[in-house]
């Protein structure tokens, strides 16, 4: 079921929820606003084309992401869908354009990314979400203005299959332009651990499917993209503690039943970052 939301009432409760921050507010007018629910999406159905402020907020139950995925012409939503269900993970024409990464419930996610004319949707890849939360199409139509882009103070390589941070991380707002060298397709997802969990135990509950107590909260992130030049920048608040950058892209197209896919991460693609005060 679709819900209607009043723009107040998101602006309201961007600006209470934690890690939204009075910039994102500043610049709201122009933002391009995802929410997650547990039933799907609600989001605009036309966004001009360009480069995109992206601000994604969870407001499920569960942990949600939001892959932007353009369509080829001769691919409709349901078709897509239904190849996704017989076990593609990369439907034959369908490019991803990045997007926000794995969001706890509560949290917001917040980026920039560049989108060009076509039909799109929205999709959550998370723990079978992909076959069983509706999609969202939206269409990117042609214009002559774009958001500028922010100035960042890090830049983070996606590389294989390890991160490489230059610049310093520390307590505080970073904006972060995140590159993908590759050669391979990359992502990267966030997670900010609890007290006296460790990365093994972020690894195994990912491989699990998210089973049991979650040993961290997922805080965001970059999806991967077809393009491998396409840049994409990321704006968070971090505090003090221990965090996981985490690549959790399959190292196949397909999946099968009842079988564990080889990511990224089990071939060395996750690092721990701890900051203090």
């Amino acid at each position: 079921m679709k819900i209607q939301i009043p723009n107040i009432i998101v602006l309201t409760a961007c600006l209470l929820t934690l890690g939204c921050g009075s910039k994102a507010a500043k610049e709201g007018s122009g933002l391009f606003r995802i929410i997650a629910i547990d039933t799907g999406f609600e989001a605009p159905k036309e966004v001009p084309a360009g480069l995109r402020h992206i601000l994604f907020e969870n407001r499920g139950t569960q942990i949600h992401e939001a892959m932007l995925v353009k369509l080829p012409d001769n691919l409709t939503p349901d078709q897509y869908v239904a190849e996704v269900k017989a076990g593609s993970l990369f439907p034959k024409g369908a490019l991803d354009y990045s997007g926000p990464g794995l969001t706890s419930p509560g949290e917001t996610a917040e980026m920039w990314v560049r989108i060009d004319p076509g039909n799109y949707i929205i999709i959550c890849w998370n723990n079978g979400h992909a076959t069983r939360i509706p999609v969202h199409p939206f269409t990117v139509t042609y214009a002559i203005s774009e958001d500028p882009a922010p100035k960042e103070d890090l830049v983070l390589k996606l590389l294989d299959y390890r991160f490489e941070i230059e610049g310093s991380l520390l307590k505080g707002e970073h904006v972060i332009r995140i590159e993908t060298p590759g050669p391979s397709m990359h992502e990267m997802d966030i997670f900010r651990l609890h007290e006296d969990k460790t990365i093994a135990d972020v690894k195994r509950w990912r491989k699990e499917n998210a089973a049991g107590p979650a040993p961290a909260v997922a805080l965001g992130g970059v999806l991967d993209s077809h393009d491998l030049r396409r840049v994409v920048w990321l704006r968070k608040n971090f505090s003090p503690g221990r965090y996981v950058f985490h690549c959790e892209m399959p190292a196949t197209t397909n999946s099968e039943p009842n079988k564990q896919e080889i990511t990224h991460a089990d071939l060395g693609m996750s690092k721990e970052v701890e900051i203090s005060e």
